[in-house]
C-alpha cells in the first residue's frame, strides 16, 4: 500500500499551477498527509483530489520531496540539543507514563523506540511546513503581491496584496535596480512560463499585473485582451483589464479610459459580485470621474466586504473624503 501511494505521489503535477478552489483542502491537511498522520480513508480522498488539481498536487509534491531527503548535519545537531533527546529525560518521562497508567512499571526500550518514531514524525511535519512556506514564497502571484506591498505604485488594489502607502510617482518606471527584488524574480518566472506556454492565461494575467506594477498599462491592456480572447468572461481577467484602463487614464490623461474601466469592472462584478478588489477599484474610478454618489455607494459596500483591517481603514478615509467633497459641491 505504501509503494502504491508513493507511485501516485510521484505522478503529481509539478509544473504550472492554477489557483485554489473552494474544494481545495486546507494546507495543514497536506502536511499531515505527507507526515503520515492522516487515516487511510481520508488519505485516499486527498490523493484523489491532488491527482486532479495542479494547485494542490504541486503543494503535496513539494512537501513530499522534502520528506524524502536525508537529515542534514545541522538538523541532526539540532535534534541532539533538544531536551527529549537526553536519556535522563526519557527515563523520567517513561516513569511518569508508567505511573499514570497505574502499572508503576518503567518502560525503557519500547518507549525509546516510540519516542524515536514520534520525533521522526515531528521532524517530518516541520519539514513539510518549511517546504510549504518555501513553495508559497516563490509563487509568482505572491511575489507580485509582495512587490506591490513593498513599493505600492498606485491607489488601485491587486489581488492578495497587503495595504501600504503609495510610494512611487505616477508613471515612474525608473531603473530596474529601484524595483523590488520580488518583482524581478516574478518577472523571470513569468518569462520562463510564457516561453513554455505562450498562450497560458495564468502567465498572461501575471505578466499583465507585473506590467501594471511597472507603470506600463498600455502593454498590460494588450496582454489582458490577448488572454480574454481565450476566456472572455473570466472575472479576474476582466477586473485586471478594468484596472489597466484606469491606470492608462491616469498615465496618459485619457479620461475616456475611465469609462472603459467601469465597463470591465462591472462585467467582472456581475460574475463575481463580492470581489473586494474590484469593488475597491470601481469606487476609486467613480471618484476620478467625480461621480461622488456612486463612489459613496461603493465605499459603503466595500466596508461590508472588509469588516476590519488596513484596507477597510483606507476605505473609511476615502469615504469620509467623498462625503466632504459632496458637501462642498452642494455649497457651491
Amino acid at each position: 500500500m505504501h509503494q502504491e501511494e508513493q507511485k501516485r505521489l510521484e505522478r503529481l503535477a509539478g509544473g504550472a499551477r492554477g489557483g485554489p478552489t473552494e474544494r481545495c483542502p486546507e494546507a495543514s491537511e497536506w502536511a499531515s498527509l505527507a507526515a503520515g498522520l492522516t487515516d487511510a480513508a481520508r488519505s485516499e480522498e486527498l490523493l484523489a483530489h491532488a491527482s486532479g488539481c495542479d494547485h494542490c498536487g504541486a503543494i503535496l509534491s513539494a512537501v513530499t520531496e522534502d520528506f524524502s531527503r536525508e537529515t542534514t548535519a545541522e538538523e541532526s545537531e539540532a535534534l541532539e540539543r533538544i531536551e527529549s533527546a537526553n536519556p535522563e529525560w526519557q527515563r523520567r518521562m517513561a516513569r511518569r507514563m508508567g505511573e499514570a497508567s497505574g502499572g508503576g512499571r518503567v518502560v525503557r526500550m519500547p518507549f525509546r523506540a516510540w519516542l524515536a518514531r514520534a520525533a521522526a514524525v515531528v521532524l517530518a511535519a516541520a519539514a513539510g511546513w518549511w517546504a510549504l512556506d518555501r513553495w508559497g514564497a516563490s509563487d509568482p502571484a505572491r511575489l507580485i503581491a509582495k512587490a506591490y506591498t513593498q513599493q505600492r505604485p498606485f491607489d488601485f488594489r491587486i489581488p492578495g496584496a497587503g495595504n501600504a502607502p503609495v510610494r512611487v510617482e505616477r508613471g515612474a518606471g525608473g531603473s530596474s535596480f529601484r524595483r523590488p527584488a520580488s518583482l524581478l524574480e516574478a518577472e523571470g518566472q513569468i518569462a520562463r512560463g510564457l516561453e513554455k506556454d505562450p498562450e497560458s492565461m495564468k502567465w498572461l494575467e501575471l505578466r499583465a499585473r507585473a506590467e501594471m506594477l511597472g507603470w506600463d498599462p498600455e502593454t498590460a491592456i494588450a496582454t489582458l485582451q490577448r488572454a480574454l480572447e481565450r476566456k472572455p468572461d473570466d472575472p479576474d481577467l476582466l477586473a485586471d483589464l478594468g484596472m489597466a484602463y484606469a491606470l492608462r487614464a491616469e498615465a496618459q490623461s485619457r479620461d475616456v479610459d475611465y469609462g472603459y474601466a467601469i465597463e470591465y469592472l462591472e462585467r467582472s462584478l456581475k460574475a463575481k459580485p463580492n470581489a473586494p478588489e474590484a469593488v475597491f477599484n470601481r469606487a476609486l474610478v467613480y471618484e476620478r470621474m467625480f461621480l461622488y454618489d456612486d463612489a459613496e455607494r461603493e465605499w459603503r459596500r466595500y466596508r461590508t466586504l472588509e469588516p476590519d483591517g488596513a484596507w477597510r481603514e483606507e476605505a473609511q478615509r476615502r469615504l469620509a473624503d467623498v462625503e466632504q467633497k459632496k458637501k462642498f459641491e452642494r455649497r457651491r
